[in-house]
């Protein structure tokens, strides 16, 4: 088949073999912008790469996450998690509780302890004395005893080990009575072991007192991590508190573009909803860390980003004071003079 460019409906669209054509205005100007949307679909690609080729050339673009100053509730003792005060998202003021714990060991051994300083004091004459003369009949039953069995063995009606247990029973019968007579006296190694078990008793008191865990400051509750009941050690993590301090931004930055990691560096944030503030770079990078999954870009593999810490300009809305929400930053360029000689 053959394509001519000279057909004579060039020169006379609305008429076909001498006859006048209504619509061929119309089909004609459908026909073109059938051409046009074609043409113009096709451009989109490429022109759409061209400008963010173009874009790249003029500033940097890198992924963040709006970080939020916390501060970590860990446990001081050893204990069991008996009640938790707050929930997520309670505003805490300073000192207000936030979870008790107790120490079913602590307490059992400070009972124990008070209990026999109680009987120490309440001790009255006649229970001393009560005492003292029951100790004394086993001591003198334990004698009579060992008379008794040495009177068998003389007439070989016992043997020298049954006069040893009598005598056994003896003296430990005694040891007995001057053990109790020194605790009732007040001996010094007596009253030492006593000065020990208050110490004890005072020493485990204050530690049940500081069993309640308070606030430090004024917070809100990010996240509670223990459960009532859960046995914890000291240094366990016990809850997250968020901290009324100005809202920070971590910056994934790209190795390459490193130099834009300089404090006092300004960049443009673009928040979620579409609006944009701004920024400044307050420390160099010290770390490469992988990029969040919720950070990479589609059909990209982990790479790992500078992480560049930057405050806000100006306070940031509290709509937006959420941790860990992923934004977009943008740093001007600052090379393009370079590349057009206008440094030079």
């Amino acid at each position: 088949m053959k394509i001519r460019f000279d057909s004579p409906k060039e020169h006379h669209p609305t008429q076909d073999n001498g006859m006048q054509v209504l619509y061929a205005p119309g089909k004609r100007l459908a026909f073109r912008l059938r051409w046009y949307l074609i043409v113009l679909l096709i451009l989109i690609p490429p022109a759409w790469l061209a400008a963010r080729y173009g874009l790249d050339l003029i500033r940097v673009e890198a992924p963040a996450l709006v970080r939020l100053p916390t501060l970590e509730v860990r446990a001081m003792q050893p204990g069991q998690i008996a009640e938790l005060k707050v929930q997520v998202g309670d505003h805490v003021q300073p000192g207000a509780p936030l979870l008790q714990m107790d120490n079913p060991e602590w307490r059992l051994r400070l009972n124990l302890l008070q209990g026999q300083d109680e009987a120490v004091v309440a001790g009255s004459p006649e229970v001393v004395t009560r005492n003292r003369q029951v100790l004394q009949r086993l001591v003198d039953r334990a004698a009579q005893r060992v008379r008794e069995v040495r009177g068998l063995l003389a007439r070989q009606a016992a043997t020298q080990g049954e006069l040893l247990d009598a005598q056994n029973q003896l003296d430990n019968r005694e040891a007995e009575r001057l053990a109790w007579e020194r605790s009732v006296t007040g001996g010094s190694s007596d009253l030492r072991y006593q000065q020990q078990q208050r110490r004890e008793a005072h020493w485990l008191q204050q530690r049940l007192q500081q069993m309640q865990v308070t606030a430090a400051e004024a917070a809100r509750v990010a996240e509670v991590v223990a459960a009532p009941g859960e046995n914890v050690g000291p240094g366990t993590l016990l809850m997250r508190l968020e901290r009324t301090g100005p809202a920070q931004l971590w910056v994934y930055l790209d190795p390459k573009d490193v130099r834009y990691s300089t404090p006092g560096t300004p960049l443009d944030v673009r928040l979620p909803d579409g609006s944009w503030t701004h920024a400044t770079v307050i420390n160099p990078a010290e770390s490469a860390n992988p990029l969040p999954s919720d950070l990479r870009k589609p059909f990209s593999s982990p790479t790992r980003g500078l992480m560049v810490p930057a405050s806000f300009d100006a306070a940031l809305d509290s709509a937006w004071r959420i941790d860990s929400l992923p934004v977009r930053v943008r740093f001007a360029r600052d090379d393009w003079r370079t590349w057009f000689g206008l440094d030079a």
